[in-house]
């Protein structure tokens, strides 16, 4: 559970990535999220310090989400589907207002099989990628819509010449703690109120916060949802990122 990744060494040791160095580095952002609520819970801080410091922002959702819910139980998957696109967007526009939301419209669960029309519209939108961050789910996060998100992602970063950062989501609740890639994580610090703003987000995707029946939490619940509402998020570079950015590199990353 998530105490017990913040209870674990290596948190503490995570180096920073200065928020005011990032219009030094890039001019561009481009989010990738696997299901409407992944951009919010993971790197709703990240959107909004690069909103606030003046960078063009784009958010790509690969599905709709329509899975996340039995189907019969509470609404149909189109109709759960229509209404997570709708919160996608309040959610987008709360931590980035005038965001564009490119949908890709790829099977939620089954994004893997539709993993190069993703890497050819993913690097449609990149273009040249020199000053773009391309952030995305983590590729070996255990979610296979995250994995293939960050396959792609990692595939469209070698071509374009992007600096890519991926995001944990499952890990913090299905791996371990020694397990993690410490070495190649940053961690960006939310003041209080990114905090403020980044919940709004995740509230605005209000299907996974109620429950589906009284033996069925929400989705977003208890120490998870916590964890998400923290002072940090982590992100994992490549090798080569993590090296670039060192502690002399213009402040950009710092040694906690």
């Amino acid at each position: 559970m998530p105490q017990s990744w913040q209870q674990h060494p290596e948190w503490g040791r995570v180096p920073t990535l200065d928020p005011r160095s990032i219009p030094d580095r890039w001019h561009r952002l481009v989010v990738v999220s696997a299901h409407p609520d992944d951009e919010s819970l993971g790197v709703g801080g990240l959107i909004a310090t690069a909103h606030r410091a003046g960078l063009e922002v784009y958010v790509v959702l690969l599905t709709a989400g329509e899975a996340s819910h039995p189907p019969g139980r509470e609404v149909s998957r189109h109709a759960l589907a229509t209404e997570r696109l709708a919160e996608m967007d309040r959610a987008v526009g709360l931590l980035a207002p005038g965001t564009p939301v490119v949908f890709l419209g790829a099977p939620d669960g089954g994004a893997a099989d539709v993993e190069d029309q993703m890497v050819v519209a993913l690097g449609d939108i990149v273009g040249d990628g020199a000053g773009t961050l391309l952030v995305a789910p983590w590729r070996h996060d255990g979610h296979p819509d995250h994995e293939a998100a960050g396959r792609a992602a990692a595939q469209v970063a070698r071509s374009s010449g992007a600096w890519l950062a991926e995001y944990p989501l499952v890990m913090w609740r299905l791996g371990e703690p020694d397990a993690a890639p410490w070495e190649q994580m940053v961690r960006l610090e939310l003041a209080p109120q990114l905090r403020e703003t980044k919940l709004d987000a995740i509230r605005a995707h209000a299907s996974q916060l109620r429950a589906l029946s009284p033996d069925d939490p929400p989705a977003l619940s208890g120490p998870m949802l916590a964890h998400f509402t923290g002072h940090a998020e982590h992100l994992v570079l490549t090798p080569a990122e993590a090296d670039a950015l060192d502690p002399d590199d213009d402040g950009l990353r710092q040694r906690a």
